[in-house]
């Protein structure tokens, strides 16, 4: 699943960060950002700054994105002759963080491109927003303080109750901290009420 942040948040609105979108790079798959698969366009995701140069007055297109964003929605720059609307796209982006540099937080939405019948989004704002996502190169909001419900998926290994949590060099995930910054603890821990196998964590966060 892409959601590897649970229903259960608790957590301020002056805590969530709505600046940055999740970084898209020209060999992303965009047909692979649907809710029924995983990776980085997941929602759950710890992210830090990969772009943080602030935009001027006009929206810009990144030169990595640009032409992945156009071909997402249909344009065609064979032709000089046929004009275009350029698609709208935050500059300023996140990316999974891998232990390396400090880290924002952790996305709140997903980042979809399809739904699971391959149809664009882009087309279906209603479905996008019941999908708890955003679209491709739209600013996704990262939480940098709270409590929140995490899924076994959010962890490169799975950490014990009262452990402290670092960011893993596993990319966008989290991890027993040994020697890193710590981000956070477990204050709890669960199991799917059908399957016991899925684990659940509650967990302070403070990025």
């Amino acid at each position: 699943m892409a959601k590897r942040i649970l229903p259960y948040r608790d957590y301020s609105e002056h805590d969530v960060v709505n600046l940055f979108s999740l970084e898209i790079g020209s060999s992303d798959t965009l047909s692979s950002f649907v809710t029924t698969s995983s990776g980085k366009w997941d929602s759950g995701v710890v992210v830090s700054v990969s772009a943080g140069a602030l935009p001027g007055d006009i929206p810009q297109l990144s030169a990595s994105a640009g032409n992945n964003l156009r071909d997402y929605m249909g344009a065609d720059q064979s032709s000089a002759h046929v004009g275009y609307n350029a698609y709208p796209y935050n500059g300023m982006t996140v990316a999974p963080a891998d232990g390396t540099g400090r880290a924002l937080g952790i996305t709140l939405r997903e980042t979809l491109a399809f739904d699971e019948n391959g149809e664009k989004m882009l087309y279906y704002p209603q479905k996008l927003d019941e999908s708890q996502g955003v679209l491709p190169g739209q600013t996704v909001p990262v939480l940098t303080r709270g409590l929140v419900l995490l899924g076994g998926d959010s962890f490169s290994s799975a950490p014990a109750l009262g452990d402290e949590l670092e960011v893993s060099s596993t990319a966008g995930k989290l991890v027993t901290a040994t020697t890193g910054t710590v981000v956070g603890h477990v204050v709890a821990i669960g199991e799917e009420s059908d399957n016991s196998s899925n684990k659940k964590y509650l967990c302070k966060l403070s990025f």
